[in-house]
């Protein structure tokens, strides 16, 4: 009898072994997918999208002014941009938005060698949540980060539902030269995908 108990507990000792090796498996072949998925669907390109042609400047139209708080609580006008090669970014979600997030680190790494430049990171109100802070102060990017509680998102033509049904920006790239107007422009309908930031950089040109 105590024979038999320890061959049924030696069974499912081994049972429970295996199915442990076959989690584990699984959840590294998971890993694995998600891994490829990911470095086969985010990632930015050389060539630059205008897939909301009336949406937003053209190319050699000066950007509208604006006045839009840091999550600082400073406010930052679009004259406080002038006199040096200027980036905005209207970006979806820093909450929600994986490849979002992806993009600004990418871009903040070529930023490194471009000290000229200034980089403005615009999201809607909406999407100003805990999360989001939290993403900006963890990364400490050397970025403004705007919220647009003005409508300006809305009124250039670049707003659009988030899958909660609120306010957020479509991706895209406005390049300003010093004086104010519009070098480059990349916009996009979906944020997987994002123009280079060595092509964003080289259009930013340099002073003088």
């Amino acid at each position: 009898m105590a024979h038999d108990r320890r061959s049924q507990q030696r069974a499912h000792g081994s049972s429970g072994l295996i199915a442990g090796r076959i989690g584990v498996t699984l959840l590294a072949l998971y890993l694995f997918a998600v891994a490829l998925r990911i470095d086969g669907c985010y990632g930015p390109e050389l060539q630059a999208r205008d897939e909301r042609a009336q949406a937003g400047p053209a190319v050699g139209a000066p950007f509208p002014d604006f006045a839009l708080r840091d999550v600082s609580g400073t406010t930052i006008r679009r004259h406080d941009l002038a006199g040096a090669p200027a980036v905005l970014v209207f970006a979806p979600s820093l909450d929600w938005s994986a490849p979002t997030k992806a993009r600004l680190i990418d871009l903040a790494e070529a930023a490194r060698v471009r000290p000229d430049v200034r980089v403005a990171v615009v999201t809607t109100a909406a999407q100003d949540t805990p999360r989001a802070r939290t993403f900006v102060r963890d990364r400490a990017t050397p970025f403004y980060y705007l919220v647009d509680d003005a409508g300006l998102t809305a009124g250039l033509g670049l707003a659009v539902e988030s899958p909660d049904g609120s306010p957020a920006a479509v991706p895209a790239v406005f390049v300003l030269g010093a004086d104010g107007v519009v070098r480059l422009r990349d916009v996009r309908t979906r944020p997987e995908r994002w123009l280079d930031p060595r092509v964003v950089l080289d259009a930013a040109g340099t002073v003088g």
